[in-house]
Order: C-alpha cells, then sequence, then structure tokens
C-alpha cells in the first residue's frame, strides 16, 4: 500500500491532518445528535430547557433550585437510560462508562486496538444519554470516536502496534479540541492522560498538536475561535497579596478532588453487584437522577450554561446553593456513568470546580475579602479540580485557560493547580480509586507497552545469574508484577518467569533443592525471597516456610511446579480416620 512506502514520520503527519479532519466532523455530528436527543427527550418529555453558555450571559440571575417542580424529568432520564443501556450492552459493552477511560485502555492494553462497531454505537448511546438529561460530558464520548476512527485507520493501513497507538492519541487530542475549542490544551491532554504522576508520552505531542490544530480550525468553521466560555471582564490576579487565597482554594479543590473518584467508583460499583441485567442499570441510574432533577433540574446534563453563571461571580446564588450544586453534580455524575451510562467526566468535574471557585468567592466577600474577583477564582477552580482528580495538571491549566480567555491568571492557577495536584496525591496514596481515570498507569514502566521490554531484559541476567539479586531489584515494577502472579516472558526464549509462595505444610520444605528432581520438570529456581532478605541459591539451598520462589520455566513446568510445593489437600471424609470405627450391633 503506498502509506507504507513513507517514511514513519511523512505517514504519521499525514495521518495527524486526516484525524484532525474527522475528529473535528465527529464532533459537530455529535453535537447535532445530542441537540436533537436533548429536544426530544429532556425539552419534549421532561418539559425542561437547559441553559447553554450564551443564554447564562445573556441572563441576570441563575434560576433557583425547588423554584418550580419538573415532574416528568425521571420519564425523560428513564427512558433515555434504557434506550442508551440497550444500545451498548447489546452491541459494544466497551462503548459504556466516560470513553476517555477506554482510549486509555486501549493505548495501555490492547495495542491501540478497538472494534470497528464502537466510535458509532459511542455517538449514538452519549448522544441520548446526554440529551435525555444524563449529568455526563460530551468531550469523553468524542474522544473515544475520533480514538476508535484512529484505531480503525490503523487496522485499516496494517499499521504496526505503536503507531496504532499514537493514532489512539491523535484521534483522541483531534476529537477534545473540536469540543472545547483547546488546540494546545487537548493536545497536552492526550499525553499526559495516560499516566497518574507527572509523566507525558513525548514522542506523541508532535502528532496531537497536528491533529488538535487542524481539528480546531474546521470547528473555527462552524462556530468561530471565541473561547468556549465568556469572562465578564478582563480578569487578572490583582494584587500579590491575593495569590494566598488561590492556595488555599487549591487545598480545597484537592481534598473535593480525592472525594470524586472514591464516589465515582463507589457508585459505580454499587451498581455492578445488582441482580439486574446490565441493560437496564441506567435506567435504574436516569430514574434516581430524575428524581432528583425534579426539584434540582440545575444537576441535569452537562451544565455548561452553570458553569458560565460561576465566571460571572456566581449570578446572584448564595454560598450554600453553589455547595450544593457542586457536590450534587459528583453524584448527578456517578449516578449518570456509574450505572453504565454513556458520556465523559471532564465537563461535570468543571462543573463541580467552577462552583466550588464561585463558592469560595462567596465565602471570602462575606469575611470582607471584597477585593479578590470572584470570576477568576470560578475560572482557577476549574483548572484545580479537575488537576487533582484526574491527576493531569498541566493540560487543565491549558485547557482552562484557552477555554475562557484567561491568560492573565496563568500565574494563580499555576499555583492552585499545584496545590491541589499535591493535596490529591498526598490523601489518595492508599485509595482504592485514587484518580477519576481507572486506565491510568503511574508511569511507563508500569505500563504494559513497555514493561514487557523491561521484564525481559531483567529476567534474562537473573537466569544467568549476572546480577546480584538485590532489593533495588526485588521491589522493581517487574517483581510487583510477579507477585500479581503474572508470567514475565524470557528474552529470545519460550521460559517465563513465575513467582509462587511456599505455604505451611509444603511437602518440600526443609528439602534441599538439589533433591527435588527440578531437571525432569525442566525448572530452575533463580531467587528466592526470605523475609526481609533475597539471595540467588544454589543445589543446597534448604527451603523453608513462607520462602517467596523466583523460577524460570515454561508454563507446564510451572503448573508441575505448583503441583509439587503445594500441601497435600485434606479429604473431609478421611480427616478422622483415627477414630475408632463406630460399633456395629448385629
Amino acid at each position: 500500500m503506498w502509506l507504507d512506502r513513507l517514511d514513519r514520520t511523512t505517514r504519521l503527519v499525514l495521518l495527524s491532518v486526516f484525524l484532525g479532519i474527522i475528529g473535528g466532523l465527529a464532533a459537530q455530528v455529535f453535537l447535532f445528535l445530542m441537540h436533537w436527543a436533548n429536544v426530544f427527550f429532556l425539552y419534549g418529555i421532561g418539559h425542561y430547557q437547559t441553559i447553554n453558555v450564551l443564554g447564562a450571559h445573556a441572563a441576570v440571575q441563575a434560576p433557583k433550585p425547588f423554584s418550580k417542580l419538573y415532574w416528568w424529568v425521571p420519564v425523560a432520564t428513564t427512558l433515555g437510560g434504557l434506550i442508551s443501556g440497550w444500545l451498548v450492552y447489546t452491541f459494544a459493552p466497551e462503548a459504556e462508562g466516560h470513553g476517555t477511560d477506554a482510549a486509555v485502555r486501549a493505548f495501555h492494553r490492547t495495542a491501540g486496538r478497538m472494534r470497528a462497531r464502537v466510535p458509532l454505537i459511542k455517538t449514538i448511546a452519549s448522544a441520548i444519554t446526554i440529551g435525555s438529561g444524563g449529568a455526563a460530558g460530551r468531550e469523553g464520548p468524542t474522544a473515544q470516536i475520533a480514538a476508535g476512527i484512529g484505531s480503525i485507520v490503523g487496522g485499516f493501513f496494517k499499521l504496526p502496534d505503536d503507531e496504532r497507538r499514537l493514532l489512539i492519541l491523535i484521534g483522541m487530542a483531534a476529537g477534545l479540541s473540536a469540543i472545547f475549542k483547546s488546540p494546545l490544551g487537548t493536545a497536552i491532554f492526550a499525553v499526559e492522560i495516560l499516566y497518574s504522576r507527572v509523566v507525558f508520552e513525548g514522542g506523541a505531542l508532535l502528532y496531537t498538536l497536528i491533529g488538535s490544530a487542524v481539528a480546531y480550525a474546521l470547528t473555527g468553521y462552524f462556530s468561530g475561535f471565541t473561547p468556549l466560555f465568556v469572562l465578564p471582564h478582563a480578569t487578572s490576579i490583582g494584587a500579590l497579596t491575593d495569590l494566598p487565597a488561590y492556595a488555599v482554594l487549591g487545598v480545597f479543590a484537592g481534598l473535593l478532588g480525592a472525594l470524586l473518584p472514591s464516589i465515582f467508583y463507589g457508585v459505580r460499583d454499587a451498581f455492578h453487584k445488582l441482580r439486574v441485567p446490565n441493560h437496564i442499570k441506567p435506567a435504574i441510574g436516569g430514574l434516581i437522577l430524575g428524581v432528583i432533577g425534579i426539584f434540582v433540574p440545575q444537576l441535569l446534563g452537562g451544565g455548561y450554561g452553570f458553569i458560565q453563571f460561576a465566571l460571572q461571580g456566581g449570578a446572584g446564588m448564595v454560598v450554600w446553593l453553589l455547595l450544593l450544586l457542586s457536590v450534587g453534580k459528583i453524584i448527578a455524575l456517578s449516578l449518570t456513568i456509574g450505572s453504565g451510562g454513556s458520556g465523559g467526566v471532564f465537563a461535570p468535574s468543571l462543573f463541580v470546580g467552577a462552583l466550588l471557585g464561585a463558592a469560595f468567592a462567596s465565602v471570602l466577600h462575606n469575611l470582607g475579602f471584597n477585593g479578590i474577583d470572584a470570576s477568576a477564582l470560578a475560572v482557577v477552580g476549574m483548572a484545580a479540580l479537575f488537576a487533582g482528580a484526574a491527576r493531569v495538571p498541566i493540560a487543565s491549566l491549558v485547557m482552562v485557560a484557552e477555554m475562557t480567555g484567561g491568560y492573565g491568571l496563568i500565574m494563580p492557577t499555576m499555583i492552585a493547580v499545584a496545590v491541589s495536584f499535591l493535596v490529591q496525591m498526598a490523601l489518595t496514596r492508599h485509595a482504592r480509586y485514587p484518580s477519576l481515570y481507572e486506565a491510568q498507569v503511574p508511569t511507563p514502566a508500569a505500563s504494559p507497552v513497555y514493561r514487557d521490554e523491561y521484564y525481559r531484559f531483567a529476567a534474562e541476567l537473573l537466569r544467568k545469574k549476572e546480577v546480584k539479586l538485590d532489593r533495588d531489584i526485588l521491589h522493581s515494577e517487574m517483581v510487583e508484577a510477579l507477585e500479581r502472579g503474572e508470567g514475565v516472558a524470557l528474552r529470545n526464549r519460550e521460559e517465563h518467569l513465575y513467582n509462587l509462595k511456599l505455604t505451611a505444610g509444603s511437602p518440600v520444605a526443609g528439602k534441599q533443592i538439589r533433591t527435588l528432581g527440578l531437571d525432569r520438570l525442566h525448572v530452575l529456581i533463580i531467587g528466592i525471597i526470605r523475609g526481609e532478605h533475597e539471595f540467588v541459591p544454589d543445589g543446597g539451598t534448604i527451603l523453608q516456610i513462607g520462602d517467596g520462589l523466583i523460577i524460570a520455566t515454561k508454563p507446564p513446568g510451572h503448573a508441575s511446579f505448583r503441583t509439587l510445593i503445594e500441601p497435600p489437600k485434606v479429604n473431609p471424609d478421611t480427616s478422622n480416620d483415627s477414630d475408632p470405627p463406630p460399633t456395629t450391633l448385629t
């Protein structure tokens, strides 16, 4: 094929331009479908009309909760969840949830491969979910749609895995750029979101920049090049004495950013435990959300209008209401996506952060600190909250500046983002769900994409006994994988490396290694972890209970060795053989 004859860089540049066009067009199609789903479901059935950015900008005050009851909203949200759940779980179960996480998982786990049907199902299901009132963002679906098209293109041209993974990132950047009008920020986001620490997939950045720039240019043709949100006036830092306030806001954003993943995935896990078909779980989530929406319809949808209200200083909303909506959005998002609905988490996170910033500004003003701009605190709150919750500090900083045009707030945003990230990291160090993106890995060394090669080199050195089995090696990513039960392939060989534990009752405990007949099993014990010590054994080493044995063998040898060292199973029917037999009466 002609594309194969091009050098790698030229090929990827051309594909980046192509995916930029596709991402921009896919975003327009998705927005069109979402608009009509909203007209049919939430407005037509639920009799509630969401407020967009321009509507909020023209309004004097934000509508208050509990002022009008929308009794038909649960019908719209439940019906939308039912249709979306049927579509997703019938045709493409991987399309459920927030799409960006699926794209990240495809990069790390499936060599950039996604089924061809995913983009279509994700488009329709997400449009229905959000259009019917689901509290989800449109960026996640667009990211997965464009990333899925990148995967399809890679498969069509039979590109190698490393290039297919890059196409996933390029498509993601293009789709997000078209949605948020943030070409630089989304290009950085696509290479930063893969890891939960401040690490970048630097080799992809050039191509994500091209893809996002093309998508942004195409979006500008349809809707202009103005920022997504409108700041009421030129905002800047004000005085240097205001910086401590932004740092305090960063602390609160970090606290809420640590809470968000726990609630989100806690609700998700609760829905997983429900003994009902997956197809109807989004309808259950939609029903619960709809009941809430009767009284607080402000929590429905992506919430772009209420983000705009927050950027306008809260638009007359008092502190308790701002905090209610901020925390309530976390619940609404969790019900929508955690139940299996299809949508993104970025826009709702911006909602939470913007209203948190507006609430903090209101508290400061009530305390007499009137010199700090409420709009500035809302902007900074958006960036700080998402930077912590999603572990993407650099992308959050740039994206929010581009989405709002608040470039004069770069310095206070940098402070708040850094504080939020550090606070969130500290609070979630031992959390089950430390980040809003479950598919993230800490560093490239923890990604299957890179660690397999690393394991092969390290395992080969261990097998040849060319290195001392010291603590640094044994506590590396390789041994962490071994402790998870993964077999690590040795370089250019059929053998794998395994880690097994010698438990109480093992028949080999107290025996020398040379007496076990490991040659006939084709097993080599290359390392032993004993308490706080690790060493390379020899034939005279006596095995002890509690030893961790690192062995090199083929998979059949692994199974045979497990059988050799496992304690004998106790047959309950013969467990009391020592007791005298019962007397038989004749």
